[in-house]
């Protein structure tokens, strides 16, 4: 009897072992037939972007839920990145500041390049600075984000390094092109970084302070300093609409950097993407991200 009942109890064992056995397998496939499937479809996107008439001379696509870059073309080569600067000179300046503080923009930040509609003096809430810096890319309020603090640029690239875009540097808070001519010398770009940085500024930025930088997704907004004025700020990409769930986005131009643009969105399937494009024109920046996110979409 009791060698019966041990002969039972092994025969449970075993049968219990090749059950798992043969899940594991099964399970198994199906992972390596969706790892095969991911590869392929992988494969495709990459080939799509290449065959695409862009202008860009710098592209980087990255899937957040993945971690994984899908895609780059001179993704690691460093080119000027113009207002794609204002993304960290953002989040640096909320970083530092503190919550609800008052500005005053100065008349040399009304100086910079670009007619905002911003006053001289006018107060304003740095979270609303900030809203309108990103949306118009408003090279006024970027310089009265760093205005007082004569290390900002320097804790810019060492913010910089410290999230993993190795290869930006920052000169200027704005991105503006430096003049140089009364040094007899050509105009200098006011920042530099790869295609893959600001992929990672973007993100960064996003995942920081998206209270702040999901008013990159909308057409416009109105807003009204501590000063008591109303103001209207329309975004500066074209796009606004187009893009479906469209979660973050940030324009670029200078006449040494070109036109450069950077995007996060949610794909069909419900992934995060960033992309970034730099060294295109002005107009083609747009055309150029279009036709990439049509690859991505609902692949």
């Amino acid at each position: 009897m009791k060698t019966r009942t041990y002969n039972n109890l092994l025969f449970f064992i075993l049968f219990i072992i090749a059950i798992s056995a043969g899940l594991f397998f099964v399970g198994n496939m199906k992972l390596n037939e969706y790892s095969r499937l991911e590869k392929e479809r992988e494969e495709s996107i990459k080939i799509s972007l290449e065959n695409l008439p862009i202008l860009a001379k710098a592209v980087s696509v990255y899937n957040i839920n993945k971690y994984k870059k899908i895609y780059g073309k001179n993704d690691e080569m460093i080119f000027p990145i113009a207002s794609l600067a204002k993304i960290l000179t953002v989040t640096q300046s909320l970083n530092t500041h503190k919550v609800d503080e008052i500005i005053s923009v100065s008349p040399e930040a009304i100086d910079q390049a670009g007619d905002f509609g911003i006053f001289a003096n006018e107060k304003w809430n740095i979270d609303d600075i900030a809203r309108f810096t990103l949306i118009a890319s408003a090279n006024d309020g970027a310089y009265a984000l760093a205005e007082g603090d004569e290390d900002f640029v320097n804790k810019l690239n060492m913010k910089a390094k410290k999230i993993g875009a190795e290869n930006t540097l920052f000169i200027n808070s704005t991105g503006l092109d430096l003049s140089l001519e009364e040094a007899g010398l050509p105009a200098q770009a006011g920042a530099f970084g790869t295609a893959f940085d600001i992929n990672i500024m973007a993100m960064y930025a996003l995942k920081a302070r998206p209270e702040v930088f999901s008013v990159t997704t909308l057409p416009e907004i109105n807003l009204t300093s501590v000063s008591g004025f109303e103001h209207n700020f329309e975004n500066t990409n074209i796009l606004i609409g187009k893009i479906p769930n469209l979660l973050f986005s940030k324009t670029g131009y200078t006449e040494i950097a070109g036109g450069n643009l950077v995007i996060i969105f949610k794909n069909e399937r419900g992934e995060e993407i960033a992309v970034t494009l730099l060294g295109s024109t002005f107009e083609g920046r747009f055309q150029d991200m279009e036709k990439i996110v049509n690859v991505l979409y609902d692949v």
